[in-house]
C-alpha cells in the first residue's frame, strides 16, 4: 500500500518523490495519536492518517514541486528537491516527537491472533485488514480512473501533459487531487504500521527501499503491477533470507539486499517491470532467460580473464 501513492505521484506528475516516506511516517504518528490520545478505533485512525498525510503532501507540492515544475525543472531536479522536502518534514517530526516524548511509540491496539504457526509466526487480524483495505483502494482507484472526470484527467496527464492541458483539462485541479490521493494512501499505510510495530521519525525512511522496489516492479505506472510487486518483494525477502540463513548461514540483517537485488534485476532484465506484461511475454522471457544468463556469465568471465591477464 505504501508504494501505491508513489506510483500514482510519478504516473501523473512525474515526480520521483522520496518525501513519500515521510507521508507514511506522518500517517503512523496520526494513527498513534488517534488510538492512544483520543482513544479511537482503527477506522478513525485510518481516516485521520489519510487527512493529515494528504494535507502535508498537498502543501509540499504547492510550495516546492509545482513551482519547480512551472519553471521547467527536470525529473532529476524534482528528485533532489523531494529528498530535501523529506529531510525537512522528518526533522520537524523529530522535534515534535522529542517534545511530546513520542520518539518511539506504538498504537495501543492489539491485532488478535487467528492462527499460530509457531513462535513469531502468527496470522493476525492485521494481516486481514491490510489486504482488504488495499483491495478496496485498488477498486476505488479503478473506478476513479475509469468512471470519473478527474480520474480520466489523471490518465490524460499521465499520457501527455501538454495535450491534456490544451484539451481543456483542469490540470491544476487534477494535480491537487493526485497529491491528496498519493499522500493519503501513504498515511493509511502508516496507520496500519502503527498497529504492527513501534513508530519513530524514521519509520517511513527505513521502508523506502521496499516501497521503491514494489513501485519499480510495477513500472511506476501500473497500480495492479505495484500491488503484485509489493507481494513479490515481501515473499522474496521472507523466503529468500530463510533459505540463505539455513543454507549458507547468511545473517538476517542482509535481508534488504534482496529488495536491492530485485531493483537491479528489473532494470537489467525488464525496466518496465510488470507494466504491459502479457502471458506471451512471460513465457517468452522464461524461455530465453537461460540463454541470456549464459551470455552474461560468459561476458563476465571474459572481462575477469582480461582483468587478471598479465599486462591487463
Amino acid at each position: 500500500m505504501m508504494a501505491l501513492g508513489l506510483t500514482l505521484t510519478y504516473k501523473v506528475t512525474k515526480v520521483p518523490n522520496f518525501a513519500h516516506a515521510e507521508y507514511v511516517t506522518i500517517g503512523s504518528y496520526m494513527g498513534v495519536v488517534a488510538v492512544n490520545v483520543w482513544e479511537r478505533g482503527i477506522v478513525e485512525a485510518v481516516a485521520l492518517s489519510f487527512v493529515a498525510s494528504a494535507g502535508v503532501a498537498l502543501v509540499a507540492d504547492e510550495l516546492v514541486f509545482k513551482p519547480l515544475f512551472l519553471r521547467g525543472a527536470t525529473p532529476l531536479h524534482l528528485l533532489v528537491a523531494s529528498i530535501g522536502v523529506g529531510l525537512v518534514i522528518r526533522y520537524i517530526l523529530s522535534i515534535f516527537a522529542n517534545v511530546y516524548n513520542m520518539l518511539s511509540v506504538k498504537a495501543n491496539l492489539l491485532a488478535a491472533t487467528l492462527v499460530s504457526f509457531g513462535p513469531g509466526a502468527n496470522l493476525t487480524t492485521l494481516h486481514l485488514w491490510v489486504p482488504a483495505a488495499t483491495a478496496a483502494f485498488v477498486i476505488a482507484l479503478h473506478l476513479l480512473f475509469t468512471r470519473t472526470r478527474i480520474g480520466k484527467g489523471m490518465r490524460a496527464m499521465a499520457s501527455n501533459f501538454d495535450l491534456a492541458r490544451v484539451s481543456g483539462i483542469r490540470t491544476a485541479r487534477v494535480r491537487r487531487a493526485t497529491w491528496i490521493l498519493a499522500g493519503g494512501l501513504g498515511g493509511v499505510a502508516g496507520a496500519f504500521w502503527s498497529v504492527y510495530a513501534p513508530t519513530d521519525p524514521e519509520v517511513g525512511w527505513r521502508a523506502l527501499l521496499w516501497v521503491f522496489a514494489a513501485a519499480i516492479l510495477g513500472g511506476f505506472v501500473s497500480v495492479p503491477g505495484t500491488i503484485a510487486g509489493g507481494y513479490v518483494v515481501g515473499a522474496s525477502e521472507a523466503f529468500g533470507i530463510t533459505f540463505l540463513y539455513y543454507g549458507f548461514g547468511v545473517d538476517t540483517a542482509y535481508k534488504p539486499m534482496i529488495a536491492l537485488a530485485i531493483i537491479v534485476a528489473v532494470f537489467l532484465i525488464r525496466p518496465t517491470g510488470f507494466a504491459g506484461l502479457t502471458l506471451h511475454d512471460f513465457i517468452d522471457g522464461v524461455r530465453r532467460s537461460p540463454r541470456r544468463l549464459f551470455d552474461r556469465v560468459k561476458a563476465l568471465a571474459t572481462w575477469v580473464k582480461r582483468l587478471t591477464a598479465p599486462g591487463g
